[in-house]
């Protein structure tokens, strides 16, 4: 049976409209919604990828702490158990803990501080000090044989001297690189698992109903996870965990569990080795996907109905209907019969809400581009982007310029003198950022991000210069940045600035300089513009220098001459400034003044437990000081305050006649080499013993120690002759042996002989001209 031409056109324009529709419909289907179904997947590894980096951001800054500690004196003795009395270990525990605790209170992350010394099986805690063998289960020390030089291990119970935590821990042996054998003890930064979970939840921001994500170990232990229920348990038994433990990197696979189809995302730790997991029901990953999906079907249904509609009403009537729809189509539509437009017009408004769709996905990418932005800076801030063409393009996209060379970073904060609240401190750190980046895109091309908590981190880029040239327009710049907070909006802002760098992958270098010129806040002040090139670099022999002017402080403590404390203190503090000290070193030698002097009263015989509870925790004290004026100020109020105690101490004592004769005598035969304490016991018929104890009650001092220092004294006077030889000088004072005269001098006053005699000379013209 032929049929006839319009059934033949029915048939032909049919199946070519139908088969069109359709392969539109579908290759907008597939190129839509597979795309924002592979947008999704990728959006959650990413997630999972970021949780990794903050993670890992966090347990490398307890790392870089742990190395710091590490290096500190009291770490080392508590280590090897090396102390000379019990005093001094008490002074070494005291420092020692004083650390640790302010360890742990400047990082919100830590929850307990562990330091266990396999010499001595002591463990030292930040809340806590655990005699060898009076813990009834010494976890730490079966660690002393563990392989490798650190160890991460998951969620275990810890008591931390108040309570027993979840806590995640990192271990560390003691030399850092040693093997087992050769290890003096192990040092336990613990983390409680609710701050790790919470790393996670701040991520996965929004309802999480039904999701859950958790972390497991090498093993298919729990590290953290949403359900508490499942700490301390193996997930090895469940198949997906046991495929993702066989895999590397990165990914994600749908799989069967609990009664649905979940989608399994998963990301491996370079750092740990965990794996961060995410579980999803597809129903629920898909849900976004949805309303699009049903609404292109319903299209599809709809335009295979329409056009079937069309076709023969064209075919029986007119082909005007088929044009309105292509002039339509093509924005030309123009409707001339009312009646044919109805259907139509409903088309229209599909498109439309497609259209708006679209509108509505680009406005999405708009509002993401803040979130970009932030995070392409700070990988280039932490080197997890090094190349220009990885940043170039989404730069671009955010609408920041950047050259790819000649890179200097700032670090700026907002000080904060008065109450700021967390919400007026971000507003203003983004008036600092925007004021930053249009200065700056005046001159060059940059960006600036928040870094939290009043701090704002400002990347220069340069197309020209050399490197002198553009760190000085930088410099420029930012002066003029805080010129601008200060008189327009009130706010006093410092800035340090690192060095400027040829290649990006240098970008940390010069971030992490300007953080370290930042602290010199507490040396040069508030608002100001701090380059790390005009710090002047903390030389260790300063630092020695300056703290042997500590032995004349502790001289006038034991003679309590508060006149001459003063002085020489604020003399030690403006020459620490003077010679740029970094203000951690400043810091230190506040340390160290109090406690020589602790030791230098305590030996006198004065109980210092009212002392150091008075002081309170002096670390903490010490560290929150702005200015090295407050720190001054502290330390000489102890310093007054022990002053006092030795005062009080001696108006209790009395004089004693006796004494006063032996002081005579000793002034009188001191020159003589064979001069002893049993000489001067054979003169005044009483015992050593009951000499040295009298003595020392009463001068403060040993015999031994006085005599030598009477001797130094002058030979101090004699060399202020430089006519005189040293050997001469030597003999004249009671030393047979040259050698021992310069031991016994350098002790005493930190210089030779020589030394001491070119200082005085070159402080005293009229001495030399003699």
């Amino acid at each position: 049976m032929r049929l006839s031409i319009s059934g033949k056109a029915m048939i032909i324009y049919g199946s070519i409209f139908i088969a069109i529709i359709i392969l539109t419909f579908g290759l907008s289907y597939f190129g839509t919604v597979g795309r924002l179904q592979k947008d999704l997947k990728d959006t959650h590894i990413a997630l999972l990828k970021q949780i990794d980096t903050k993670i890992e951001i966090v347990f490398r800054s307890t790392e870089k702490d742990l190395l710091n500690l590490s290096q500190e004196l009291e770490y080392v003795y508590f280590m090897y158990d090396s102390f000379d009395d019990a005093s001094q270990k008490y002074a070494n525990f005291f420092g020692l803990s004083n650390k640790l605790k302010t360890m742990v209170h400047a990082n919100d992350q830590l929850s307990s501080l562990f330091v266990y010394s396999h010499t001595s099986g002591d463990v030292l805690t930040d809340k806590t000090f655990i005699k060898k063998n009076a813990s009834e289960d010494n976890w730490l020390g079966s660690y002393i044989e563990m392989e490798g030089y650190s160890k991460w291990i998951a969620t275990h119970k810890v008591w931390d001297g108040e309570k027993m935590q979840d806590v995640v821990t990192l271990i560390r042996p003691y030399p850092l690189i040693s093997s087992p054998g050769y290890r003096k003890g192990l040092v336990a930064v613990n983390i409680n698992e609710d701050v790790l979970y919470r790393m996670i939840s701040d991520v996965f921001e929004g309802n999480q109903e039904g999701i859950h994500t958790f972390i497991i170990d090498d093993k298919g232990n729990i590290v953290t996870h949403d359900d508490k229920s499942q700490l301390y348990k193996n997930m090895t038994d469940i198949p997906y965990i046991h495929r993702i433990l066989g895999e590397k990197g990165s990914g994600q696979f749908a799989t069967e569990s609990n009664g649905g189809k979940q989608s399994v995302f998963y990301t491996m730790s370079n750092y740990t080795g965990w794996r961060i997991v995410s579980v999803i029901p597809e129903t629920q990953l898909y849900q976004p996907l949805e309303s699009i999906r049903n609404l292109m079907i319903a299209i599809v249904i709809l335009m295979v109905v329409l056009a079937l509609s069309v076709l023969f009403y064209v075919n029986r009537r007119t082909f005007k209907p088929l044009d309105r729809l292509a002039s339509k189509m093509s924005g030309a539509f123009k409707p001339t019969k009312p009646g044919q437009a109805v259907r139509l017009d409903y088309l229209e408004t599909v498109f439309d809400q497609m259209f708006m769709d679209r509108e509505q996905l680009e406005q999405r990418v708009r509002d993401s581009k803040p979130i970009l932005k932030w995070r392409i800076v700070m990988d280039m801030l932490t080197g997890y982007r090094t190349e220009y063409e990885s940043v170039s393009r989404h730069l671009e996209f955010t609408g920041f310029p950047f050259f790819p060379n000649m890179f200097v970073v700032c670090t700026a904060e907002i000080e904060k003198e008065g109450f700021i609240s967390s919400k007026d401190e971000t507003l203003y750190t983004y008036v600092l950022c925007n004021v930053a980046e249009e200065l700056i895109n005046m001159e060059t091309a940059g960006v600036a991000i928040d870094l939290g908590s009043g701090c704002a981190a400002i990347i220069f880029s340069f197309a020209e210069g050399d490197v002198e040239q553009n760190h000085l327009q930088a410099l420029t710049i930012l002066e003029l940045v805080l010129d601008i907070m200060k008189h327009q909006f009130g706010l006093l802002v410092t800035a340090g600035v690192g060095r400027c760098y040829r290649d990006m992958k240098d970008i940390p270098k010069s971030y992490d300089e300007s953080q370290k010129a930042l602290q010199y806040r507490m040396v040069i002040g508030s608002h100001a513009v701090i380059s790390f090139e005009d710090l002047i670099g903390s030389d260790n022999q300063d630092y020695y220098r300056i703290i042997k002017m500590t032995d004349r402080i502790i001289e006038a403590l034991r003679n309590t001459e508060v006149s001459k404390i003063q002085q020489n203190v604020a003399l030690m503090y403006q020459e620490a400034v003077g010679d740029g000290l970094s203000p951690e070193l400043i810091r230190h030698l506040s340390y160290e003044l109090v406690m020589k002097s602790l030791q230098a009263i305590a030996a006198t015989g004065i109980d210092t437990d009212e002392i150091l509870d008075s002081m309170g925790n002096l670390h903490e004290r010490i560290n929150r000081c702005h200015g090295w004026q407050e720190i001054k100020q502290i330390v000489l109020n102890v310093l007054e305050q022990m002053a006092k105690k030795v005062e009080d101490k001696r108006v209790q004592r009395g004089s004693n006649k006796l004494i006063e004769k032996m002081l005579a005598y000793i002034e009188a035969h001191y020159r003589e080499s064979e001069f002893s304490l049993a000489q001067l016991a054979a003169k005044f018929e009483l015992s050593p013993t009951y000499i040295s104890k009298l003595f020392k009650e009463h001068t403060e001092k040993n015999f031994i120690d006085y005599l030598i220092e009477t001797r130094i004294n002058a030979s101090k006077e004699l060399l202020t002759d430089k006519h005189r030889k040293i050997n001469d000088i030597a003999e004249e004072v009671g030393y047979t042996n040259t050698r021992s005269f310069l031991r016994a001098f350098k002790k005493y006053t930190g210089m030779t002989p020589s030394e001491h005699r070119e200082w005085v000379l070159d402080s005293n013209p009229e001495i030399a001209m003699e």
